[in-house]
């Protein structure tokens, strides 16, 4: 063994030196490894390293954060000093904006981007949804998880839907694009960066750009995903012995008698009595689990003359209610090829196709949602001999679509686009670019309704009979055909002069028209329940349809010019025009200017400060529009067909209605941002930040008078440009990124804020300077709730005495535990004039993410986390009130204040949480409060990968293999309990969010 060790030990052999800047600055931290082996070190904080080698070790790799790795042959040195290289990708990173791309050191609006490696770390069935808490300033909030059903709201700075662009062409939906086809999302915030899409723009746009072929070699990758989805957060409800004794509660409480026999509720406690169960609708709608899979063929390459990106795709979800085939699947095919055809003649063929098809229950799912809360659980579903039974409406019956009918929906998209692109020889940095894109969507929904019978079953003679039905056999069908087509010619310029001067310039033409039309017919009353239109009756058959146009033309300029890197200006402008305004308002010219100041490239900073590696100071300015509007406001009007008439011959004929007063001078709704940013690198891009204040200011906003017509004026009054409000806010971004030995971690916290607030408010006269103060929404912040103020609940009947009359009958309706209100103008009594501001709106202020990225060997870690803040969740209708028109109760309530024994009306109250349980809910108690209002608060882990790079495949010719553990929504906190936090309301009347784990291996060929 000692002549093995000693062996071993003459194979080794001793290097070291220093690792330092351009600028002759230690390097502390560098990655100092032996190629090929696992045998490494780092730099200390003077830059100095010594690494003991295997003798025939040939090549030191040394890497760093913001610097280029560098491979150092030994050569039989046993010294190395080494000088690491600024990474130059990092001044030469280019962002995609508005028809064409820049440096992002040179940029002057406010932007944002991430990559396809930000999209792709966790399997996501809606792209969207992989956006959230990634970039400053986008608001991305999910209200339903619904398969098929799942976008994200999109909005920029809260100022609503931001405008889409696939490819630089609008109007292209990327929610179904899969992330794997897509190269980079960027989006435009201020108005400079968005005035070239002039009235589209207004409310920000979204950059998304597919991905393309490469110079090399063809690259054949394979991806495969299986996950299961579950129930983020969703109430529960009480068991059939709670259910008894609230019942029993809200009937004593006014004095009546118990519903339910104690020996009764101890029957519901044991469950073995069948006509006493305890039945438990949740698990009988909800899955536990429900699978998911996604996969992705893909082969990307190229030569000099053709590169080429090729993908074929296949996500499947299931739905998460039990219960027949419901599922939905989308299948994606793109294909982008780029072609050099002479020396100064390129090709480009852009090609994306998808399926889409969606199986479904023939009731919604919010609708499945409602009928989940109408289930008693003292009732089973069917009867002992398996009917339908018709307690509790009879609704599970539609968990079995051979029984009640389904709902199918298919859809064809078809987006292409041919440019064509020519370097003018005789000019010097002039090209010519145009541009045809024709887009071609094809949807069919078929809903097959079928009446069904509800049974009541006799106990003695233990048969069920007839006693009902729902529904009726019916078949609805429609049609939608949608057709998009786009030009545009333009136009490039880009040179330098003087090594000095740089100049960019863009002269566009665009035309865009956009055709639409749709068509239904439905038959009912089948004898035979054949799903298909045809076999109906002719009696009581109906169809219809509609059709749309829409087309409009604009012409885009833009001039961007810098100085020495140093000084950077841009001007563009765009004049739309729109057929919804009258001839002599149709046009309007858009335009925005921003500037920035490299401070760090001036002489007196330059290399002056080592720790500063790039600062820059932008402002811009900027208008757009909208015509988010009717069409044809400035014409009069009409509604066909609206009325019936009797003609000749007794033939019924279609009739009109005026639709309202025209208004003439109806035009653009215009806005004006405001923006100032700063940029810094500092430590080599160690540490990054940026940061943005905005002010966005609206004109004309269209609204109608709010004057009281005579019934007998017989239209409607015109909309007008009357109304006016302002948005402010700000985004903070850092990014740091660091490498520690083979440790490499990014971190990237972000955090915006946005608030709006009325300038003018078209509104009704005031009565009253209460009136005028409650009421008058001018100058004042939108989004905020106004109410009775809760102070608590009474906690005795002496303290219901000796509190301000808030149930108009002296208090003698109200009981400990009832919420107490704030007498807001102090006049003794609770009523509407006691409302004040009680809390934020539903719409978030505060959004904020964190991004987190590790590796270490072969194993990587991506973490996203995203959450928001200031505002408040309404709980509404049954999430405040046990049995509200006839629904369940949520266990939750179950925490509440009670007498220590319902039959005794002198017995003691037991202190709860919420108010004591009566029939209909106590009117004291449904006054809308801050009582009801949560703090909706919350931080959610949004994605969560965990992978390992597979080396030990390599023998079998595999290049790169990745195996990977991933899931979206895993945590959350937030003190709504049981609500989620992304909900759209406080009903809970819609699908709830998922939680996904997913196992994956991407391999590339």
């Amino acid at each position: 063994m000692g002549i093995c060790l000693e062996a071993n030990a003459q194979t080794k052999a001793q290097v070291a030196g220093k690792v330092t800047s351009e600028e002759g600055e230690a390097l502390p931290g560098v990655s100092v490894v032996v190629k090929n082996e696992s045998v490494g070190t780092v730099t200390d904080s003077e830059g100095n390293f010594s690494l003991a080698v295997p003798q025939n070790t040939a090549t030191l790799v040394f890497s760093f954060i913001g610097f280029e790795t560098q491979e150092v042959p030994i050569a039989n040195r046993t010294q190395l000093n080494v000088t690491l290289k600024v990474n130059a990708k990092s001044l030469d990173e280019v962002v995609v904006v508005g028809y064409g791309t820049q440096k992002k050191v040179n940029l002057t609006g406010s932007v944002a981007a991430i990559s396809s490696e930000d999209l792709t770390v966790v399997p996501v069935a809606n792209t969207t949804t992989a956006l959230a808490g990634k970039l400053p300033g986008l608001i991305a909030v999910q209200p339903s998880g619904e398969p098929g059903r799942d976008n994200a709201n999109l909005s920029i700075r809260g100022f609503g839907n931001a405008l889409v662009v696939v490819d630089g062409i609008v109007g292209r939906d990327f929610s179904r694009l899969n992330p794997n086809e897509i190269e980079s999302i960027t989006i435009l915030k201020d108005a400079a960066s968005t005035a070239v899409y002039g009235v589209s723009g207004g409310n920000g746009v979204i950059l998304v750009t597919t991905k393309k072929g490469t110079l090399g070699k063809p690259e054949l990758g394979y991806s495969f995903n299986y996950g299961v989805q579950t129930v983020t957060k969703y109430p529960r409800f009480v068991n059939s012995a709670e259910y008894a004794e609230l019942k029993n509660e809200a009937s004593t409480n006014l004095g009546g008698p118990l519903i339910y026999t104690p020996e009764e509720i101890e029957k519901f406690k044991q469950g073995t009595d069948p006509s006493y169960p305890n039945f438990d609708y949740y698990d009988y709608f909800v899955r536990d689990y429900a699978p998911q899979m996604q996969q992705n063929l893909t082969v990307r390459g190229g030569s000099e003359n053709i590169q080429y990106f090729f993908l074929l795709g296949q996500t499947k979800q299931e739905s998460m209610w039990k219960g027949g085939n419901q599922d939905f699947a989308t299948y994606n095919f793109r294909s982008n090829v780029d072609a050099k055809i002479t020396k100064n003649l390129d090709v480009s063929v852009i090609f994306g196709a998808r399926k889409e098809d969606r199986n479904n229950l023939v009731q919604d799912s919010y609708l499945m949602a409602s009928w989940l809360q109408y289930s008693w659980p003292i009732f089973a579903p069917k009867t002992p001999d398996g009917k339908i039974a018709s307690t509790n409406y009879g609704l599970t019956a539609y968990l079995d679509p051979e029984l009640t009918g389904y709902v199918q929906d298919r859809r064809n998209v078809f987006e292409g686009s041919l440019s064509v692109n020519y370097k003018i020889p005789f000019v010097e940095g002039l090209s010519a670019r145009l541009t045809a894109a024709h887009d071609l969507s094809f949807q069919d929904e078929k809903q097959w309704r079928k009446k069904y019978l509800t049974y009541a079953y006799n106990a003695d003679t233990k048969t069920s009979s007839v006693v009902g039905s729902r529904e009726t056999n019916r078949i609805l069908l429609t049609d939608w055909k949608y057709a998009a087509s786009r030009i545009q010619a333009s136009l490039n310029y880009n040179r330098s002069f003087l090594e000095r001067h740089n100049v960019a310039a863009l002269l566009l033409y665009e035309e865009n028209e956009d055709r639409a039309t749709n068509f239904s017919a439905s038959r009912q009353d089948y004898v035979v329940p054949i799903d298909q239109l045809f076999a109906g009756p002719d009696l009581n058959k109906s169809n219809s349809g509609g059709a749309s146009d829409n087309g409009r033309q604009s012409v885009v300029g833009r001039v961007n010019y810098d100085f020495e890197g140093r000084y950077l200006f841009e001007y563009s402008f765009r004049y739309d025009g729109s057929a919804k305004f009258p001839v002599d308002k149709r046009w309007g010219f858009f335009s925005g200017v921003s500037g920035g100041w490299r401070i760090s490239e001036e002489k007196f900073l330059r290399n002056k400060i080592a720790a500063l590696n790039d600062l820059k100071l932008r402002a811009s300015w900027g208008q757009s529009g909208s015509d988010n509007t009717g069409n044809f406001q400035f014409l009069t009007g009409y509604t066909y067909p609206a009325r019936n008439y009797i003609m000749g011959d007794n033939v019924v004929s279609n009739g009109m209605l005026p639709t309202g007063v025209p208004n003439p001078d109806i035009t653009w709704e215009k806005s004006t941002m405001y923006n100032v940013g700063l940029d810094m690198s500092l430590w080599n891009r160690l540490l990054e930040l940026e940061a943005d204040v905005f002010y966005r200011e609206r004109g004309g906003l269209l609204t109608q008078r709010n004057l009281q017509l005579p019934s007998t004026f017989g239209a409607s009054l015109p909309f007008e440009n009357l109304n006016s409000d302002n948005t402010r806010g700000f985004e903070i971004t850092l990014r740091h990124s660091h490498q520690i030995g083979e440790l490499k971690y990014h971190i990237a916290p972000n955090v915006s804020f946005t608030r709006s607030k009325w300038d003018h408010v078209e509104q009704r006269p005031f009565t009253s300077q209460y009136d005028s103060w409650r009421n008058n929404t001018q100058y004042r912040w939108k989004n905020i709730y106004w109410g009775l103020k809760s102070v608590g609940q009474f906690q005795s009947q002496e303290d219901i005495m000796n509190s301000p009359i808030q149930d108009q009958q002296a208090n003698a309706t109200l009981r400990p535990g009832d919420i107490k209100y704030d007498d807001y103008n102090h006049d003794g009594i609770i009523d509407a004039n006691d409302r004040q501001v009680i809390g934020r709106g539903q719409t978030p202020e505060i959004f904020y993410g964190l991004g987190l990225d590790l590796s270490w060997k072969k194993f990587s870690l991506n973490m996203t986390w995203q959450g928001a803040s200031n505002f408040n969740v309404e709980q509404q209708h049954f999430l405040i009130q046990p049995f509200a028109n006839g629904m369940n109760a949520y266990a939750y309530f179950m925490d509440r204040w009670h007498r220590a024994d319902m039959t005794d009306p002198s017995s003691e109250w037991i202190p709860g949480k919420y108010p004591s349980t009566i029939n209909d809910g106590a009117p004291n108690n449904k006054m809308f409060s801050s009582f009801w209002l949560k703090d909706a608060t919350y931080l959610r882990m949004k994605f969560l990968g965990i992978s390992y790079n597979l080396d030990v495949l390599k023998k079998f010719g595999l290049p790169s293999a990745q195996i990977t553990l991933s899931g979206q929504n895993l945590l959350t906190f937030s003190e709504l309990g049981p609500i989620d936090p992304e909900s759209p309301s406080g009903r809970l009347s819609y699908y709830p969010q998922q939680k996904t784990y997913n196992l994956g291996v991407n391999i590339i060929f």
